[in-house]
């Protein structure tokens, strides 16, 4: 209630008495407007540090490692395809020849270990 009433009298009542006020006590008015600069305070310490940590793990997170991953996946899956490509010609007679090579193969190491 006191201050409705003391807000009343310096605003309403006495306006030019406001500006006197911050004459006479310039330093102080300045410290309490600015809110003893906690403000000013919490964005250099806690805001402008918390851009940068975010701007480093976008730099180092999203760009090298995930951006990282995708394009490295996509290189390695056209490097596979090429390699893959000369394994599949579409003719029968090759995949015949593969299956009597890998059946060939199962039969020598099945002879060599003794059947075990």
């Amino acid at each position: 209630l006191a201050g409705v009433v003391v807000a009343w009298f310096l605003y309403l009542k006495r306006p030019d008495l406001p500006a006197s006020i911050r004459r006479a006590f310039g330093p102080i008015y300045t410290l309490l407007d600015n809110k003893y600069y906690m403000d000013k305070i919490n964005e250099v310490v806690f805001a402008r540090g918390s851009v940068a940590i975010g701007r480093g793990l976008w730099k180092e997170g999203d760009v090298v490692v995930i951006d990282g991953l995708v394009n490295g996946s996509a290189k390695f899956i056209g490097w596979f395809a090429g390699v893959i490509r000369f394994l599949q010609s579409g003719y029968i007679y090759h995949y015949a020849f593969a299956m009597i090579i890998g059946m060939l193969g199962l039969l020598t190491l099945f002879v060599t270990l003794g059947g075990k």
